[in-house]
């Protein structure tokens, strides 16, 4: 210290203090291991909807199909169409193409005989038969063999089973199809997206060099 200084104000200059050890990040949390077990129930819901629906359509409709598979009639309209006729059922009725259309029909059976109403019930799934068109449609009020005849038309009269049951059918199995191709990928998804989380938590639990 030189003469007539003054001495330094303050405590004095502090050195660096003792080492310790270098800083670490914390170690990293294990990530999740993809979609839960639960998200499993999803492919099964839609199996099982597949399964139980289409095997519900074919308790329900199987009388309806195999009588909508009946064999197609053809007879004069006037002297009358011998056709095997189930009560409750529809039938479709065709006439040549540029002929009239019926203004009313009849079923008999044995002694028995009685109109049945001609309507448009299901025309959308009337079928194309060569040289034939349709004219409309009729519920049968009994079951047997039967004789149709019908006024205000001359010539063949076709007659069919209605068989639009089996479009439902159809779609039944295509929803069915669907529900099954989604139920697959669904699993196959859930597999894939729960082996990449595997995959990847144990990728990050393992330690790795830090910087000190």
């Amino acid at each position: 210290m030189w003469p007539g200084s003054n001495p330094p104000s303050g405590p004095p200059p502090m050195g660096p203090g003792p080492g310790g050890p270098p800083w670490a990040p914390p170690p990293a949390r294990p990530s999740r291991a993809g979609p839960s077990a639960g998200w499993y129930t999803l492919p099964i819901v839609f199996a099982l909807v597949a399964v139980v629906g289409m095997a519900v359509m074919l308790a329900l409709f199987w009388d309806d199909s195999e009588a909508a598979s009946g064999p197609s009639e053809v007879g004069d309209a006037r002297s009358g169409v011998s056709v095997e006729l189930t009560e409750g059922r529809g039938y479709f009725l065709y006439v040549r193409d540029g002929a009239s259309t019926p203004r009313s029909c009849t079923v008999r059976v044995g002694d028995a005989s009685g109109p049945v109403r001609l309507t448009t019930k299901n025309s959308w799934a009337e079928s194309d038969h060569q040289s034939y068109r349709y004219v409309g449609s009729f519920e049968a009020p009994v079951s047997g063999q039967a004789k149709l005849t019908c006024g205000g038309v001359s010539g063949p009269l076709l007659v069919t089973p209605d068989d639009t049951i089996h479009a439902y059918l159809g779609l039944s199995v295509l929803v069915a199809v669907l529900l099954g191709v989604l139920a697959i990928l669904a699993f196959v998804f859930l597999l894939v997206r729960r082996g990449n989380a595997r995959r990847a938590s144990a990728s990050a639990s393992v330690p790795g060099p830090y910087p000190y």
